[in-house]
């Protein structure tokens, strides 16, 4: 008997939620399968597409709900990943009745375990809350008398930004096939949906999602295309410069040991240099591994073959400012600011920056995209720099696209 009422409550769980996705004008398709596995529903609207994982506690408690979130959240993003079509996991969890207090717990687990996760939580009662992007708008809305309902407010989702660090990375991924392989270190190819992108560029498929449906509602895709093929390239990258986040400030360093500045710096980067033929790697690294680092700004457009800007100290970006690996490059933070040998820098958009690094002669130097962005915000002869670099790849590489 008690199975048949575990039973009950699940399917009147998921029927709740069915309707309510029904009601704010979304398409429910019942039991989507990909391959072995079997989801509870699809959900779609618009741009926007969801598989929904629906689980159901006999009592509204958090030691009951939040391991049977986590469990949804797991199965959603497994179907996700696996599915042909771009969708994404939307875990929803919930009981005959929940405590309004439920929503700050639950939102505080989902942040900090699994931030890209699309979440909901309901009742039996008429309480409802949801985040994720095409969400929150039109389904939470409704919930519990007023009176119960006052005391719920909905954690307010962050607005997408197509610049992020990832969202970057992944722009360059779909520019890579117009760009030389030995000015942009990337994989090359055509993709038809936010999963392949997810697979070329390794980023999760949420990440990857939510750039293309950021690129689609911007007007930055071909619609009438089978692929992933961007149009309108040139405001695009006139937005990617004016709003890339503004640079970090620059730590002038010496040499410990003074000899030929140039041919120490190329030293100390080559014995630093990661395989060139490794794919990128994901933004989590092996505690063992050393920082990232490569050449920046004017010394990797040099080292490109497109240098323009001569007498500036040499930037190098790395991934965290950490004594021990200045000392093992050979420099010193004891450096007057008016005469540096090399300034340090640790770039906002690190996963941008350091999966698109090439090596030059053994030395990792910044891609021609990431050297043309921070150049337009450097103050001394940046933007002539940048000029060069757009008249020379970028606009070759519109005529290509345009094609």
């Amino acid at each position: 008997m008690a199975h048949d009422v575990s039973g009950s409550r699940s399917e009147a769980l998921e029927d709740r939620v069915a309707g309510i996705l029904r009601r704010a004008g979304w398409k429910i398709k019942r039991q989507p399968c990909v391959g072995s596995l079997r989801a509870d529903l699809l959900a779609q609207r618009g741009e926007h597409s969801y598989v929904v994982e629906v689980k159901s506690a006999p009592e509204g408690r958090r030691d009951r709900l939040l391991p049977l979130l986590a469990q949804a959240i797991l199965q959603a993003r497994a179907f996700a990943e696996r599915s042909v079509q771009p969708v994404a996991p939307l875990a929803v969890v919930g009981a005959k009745s929940v405590s309004a207090v439920l929503v700050r717990d639950l939102d505080r687990f989902v942040q900090e375990y699994a931030p890209e996760a699309a979440v909901g939580l309901v009742d039996l009662e008429g309480f409802q809350w949801f985040r994720g992007p095409g969400l929150e708008s039109s389904m939470n809305a409704e919930g519990r008398p007023a009176q119960r309902r006052r005391h719920v407010r909905a954690p307010v989702a962050a607005a997408s930004h197509l610049f992020s660090d990832l969202n970057q990375w992944m722009l360059k991924v779909l520019l890579a096939r117009w760009i030389p392989s030995d000015l942009l270190r990337a994989p090359r190819g055509e993709y038809r949906n936010a999963s392949q992108l997810a697979a070329a560029s390794n980023v999760s498929v949420m990440s990857a999602f939510r750039f293309v449906r950021q690129l689609r509602l911007e007007g930055f895709l071909d619609e009438s295309d089978s692929i992933l093929r961007l149009v309108r390239l040139e405001e695009l990258l006139r937005r990617w410069q004016a709003e890339s986040p503004r640079p970090a400030r620059d730590v002038p360093m010496r040499w410990i040991l003074r000899g030929n500045p140039e041919r120490q710096l190329q030293h100390a980067l080559r014995a630093q240099a990661p395989d060139s033929d490794a794919p990128p790697p994901r933004s989590r690294r092996a505690a063992a591994e050393p920082p990232r680092l490569c050449l920046g700004l004017f010394a990797a457009a040099d080292a490109l073959g497109l240098g323009f800007v001569h007498g500036v100290p040499p930037h190098v970006y790395i991934e965290q400012l950490e004594s021990g690996v200045l000392e093992r490059l050979g420099l010193s933070v004891d450096a007057p600011d008016p005469s540096p040998d090399v300034y340090i820098r640790v770039p906002a958009a690190r996963e941008s920056v350091f999966r698109g690094a090439v090596l030059r002669d053994g030395v990792p130097a910044s891609d021609v995209v990431q050297v043309w962005l921070d150049a337009g915000a450097y103050p001394a002869r940046g933007r002539e720099q940048a000029d060069l670099i757009y008249r020379k790849v970028l606009r070759p590489l519109l005529a290509r696209v345009r094609q």
